[in-house]
């Protein structure tokens, strides 16, 4: 009663429950069963594995699995018919966690005023709508990263070890859905430190980052005992070996062979292991960019200015959305640092923009691309709505405080849904879609891609159905059959059908599954090496799409 007394006589109460209500709405009205993509079906057959009992699997050595998860958890719910229904629960979940994270930190470090203001902005903001319908990692990482640094500033102006201790497992949980939450959990405490030694404080500080660690690792355990069990050593970063290759081959261009097909990526050690799961390091990185510098540094520099607000290539269906780094919130970025942050400024500057130096590092991984810059918008925003609402208090100095704060937070609410309109011109409340036809894509690619899709998925249903659910097949990299067999995934070497074959016993493959995409003689289907036989066949009747399903047998003499 005192609580409902309290929210009827202060209704300010009830101001953080107006971006709540507004992201929770969108993501109700627009929920949806979302599209595989590329790399989301690792991400849900690590959730498939744990349903099946065999563990996290192999795909986890790939990608990290907090989010896989949380997915294979909510798929263990009543009335959650399979893990896509999951995922997308999960991402609307994260989507709600993260918009009361950017409020929390908004207000530890600006104000109401701003909390509100940015908070409204991320529940209508395009992009976060786009993670929160992909099943992948970006909205679980997001949400995170953006709580952990909310406990940072309040633990530090607190100094509480509690909150030190939890802000170590909210590190945790970040660094458990993407890798790089590692190398920002750095770079905010090398910032704090700095910060702390500079105004001669860091000796009582140290003992809260040592706790603070202590929490992280004791958290992260689990999952590091998971890697050293298969690498025989401790590891970090379980993918490094697997993006240095890559980015030799799409972003250095030192060879166009991708990553399907890729025998650097793909192929098999002399011990029998796919060649990506070798480990390496920073190390191994620094003697790669050494060995051609000058390139390296054209490179570098070509990324960084595709970072740069206003030139982000907005790839991968994202054509019409705004820029996930917008100029004006740059700008109104800008004039924030500029002043003081109130009475913990130099710290809470450092903790805000210390995790933006991974765009520095970002450049040598990658193109600028959206989904990897997009954890990060948060802090923009949050900073951008900070500059916003400074410049309205300056030039509304003469009026009275309620005059500003109120402009301010008209600009914010009429920028959030600028940006949303940029998006979806025709409907506010509409959502993005992981498959949508409003892209200025050539019609032929678009309706090849869905073709492809519906057809993998009707193969994909048919021969679980024929064969049973939890079969183990060798399928390649980013098929999207994996997720529609409804079985463990073993992938596809690239090697000669003698180490192929050895690889797939030792694994313990069942089935392999072979994509055609046209009709093919059945002479030449059923014309395998001896290790195969020819088990079943689906084809599409109208575009000939074609899946033949080998069982695999042993080798003569052994």
């Amino acid at each position: 009663m005192n609580m409902v007394r309290r929210i009827i006589n202060e209704p300010k109460q009830l101001v953080p429950l107006l971006p709540i209500s507004l992201v929770l709405y969108l993501l109700v009205s627009s929920f949806s069963r979302p599209g595989i993509t590329a790399d989301g079906q690792t991400y849900l057959q690590i959730a498939r594995n744990i349903h099946l009992g065999i563990g996290l699997g192999w795909q986890a050595l790939w990608a990290p699995p907090l989010h896989s998860c949380l997915v294979a958890l909510v798929g263990w719910l009543p009335g959650v018919p399979d893990l896509l229904i999951a995922s997308a629960l999960v991402g609307a979940l994260m989507g709600m966690f993260l918009v009361v994270a950017v409020w929390l930190l908004a207000e530890e470090v600006f104000g109401r005023t701003v909390a509100l203001g940015a908070s409204l902005v991320a529940a209508l903001f395009p992009h976060f709508h786009w993670i929160f319908k992909a099943p992948e990692a970006e909205s679980t990482y997001t949400a995170f990263l953006v709580f952990s640094l909310w406990l940072f500033c309040a633990a530090q102006r607190r100094r509480s070890l509690l909150l030190f201790i939890f802000c170590g497992v909210a590190f945790s949980l970040s660094y458990m859905s993407r890798s790089e939450g590692f190398l920002v959990m750095i770079f905010v405490i090398a910032a704090a430190l700095l910060v702390q030694w500079r105004s001669r404080t860091q000796a009582n500080y140290v003992r809260f980052i040592a706790l603070l660690l202590l929490a992280f690792f004791i958290t992260s355990l689990p999952y590091l005992v998971f890697l050293k069990k298969h690498y025989g050593s401790w590891v970090i970063s379980p993918k490094s070996t697997y993006v240095l290759i890559w980015m030799k081959s799409r972003i250095y261009h030192d060879n166009d062979l991708g990553e399907v097909g890729n025998e650097e990526l793909w192929g098999l050690t002399g011990s029998g292991t796919l060649k990506w799961q070798v480990p390496s390091g920073a190390g191994d990185v620094f003697s790669y960019l050494m060995s051609h510098p000058a390139k390296s540094a054209q490179v570098y520099l070509d990324n960084l200015l595709r970072e740069v607000p206003g030139r982000i290539p907005n790839n991968s269906g994202m054509e019409r959305y705004p820029q996930v780094f917008p100029v004006l919130f740059a700008l109104a970025a800008i004039g924030a640092f500029l002043r003081r942050w109130g009475n913990r400024s130099a710290q809470n500057k450092a903790a805000l923009l210390s995790p933006l130096l991974i765009l520095l590092v970002l450049p040598v991984f990658t193109e600028g691309w959206w989904k990897y810059l997009v954890p990060y918008a948060p802090l923009l925003i949050i900073i951008g709505c900070a500059g916003i609402t400074f410049a309205s208090e300056i030039i509304f100095k003469r009026f009275p405080q309620t005059t500003s704060r109120y402009t301010s937070l008209a600009v914010l609410l009429a920028l959030a849904v600028f940006f949303r309109l940029m998006a979806f011109p025709l409907n506010l409340f509409s959502s993005p879609s992981l498959n949508s036809t409003s892209t200025p894509q050539p019609s032929k690619i678009l309706e090849a891609r869905h073709t492809y899709a519906a057809d993998a998925e009707k193969a994909g249903r048919w021969i679980a159905e024929n064969l049973g659910q939890g079969h183990n097949y060798m399928v390649p990299a980013y098929s999207k059959l994996i997720y529609h067999l409804n079985g463990l995934w073993t992938a596809e070497p690239v090697a000669d059908f003698e180490k192929l074959h050895a690889f797939a016993i030792r694994e313990g493959a069942e089935y392999y599954i072979a994509e055609l995409n046209g009709p093919v003689p059945m002479e030449e289907v059923t014309k395998v090496p001896q290790g195969l036989r020819f088990e079943t066949m689906y084809r599409a009747p109208e575009s000939g799409y074609t899946v033949v399903v080998y069982r695999f047998t042993p080798l003569a003499g052994r």
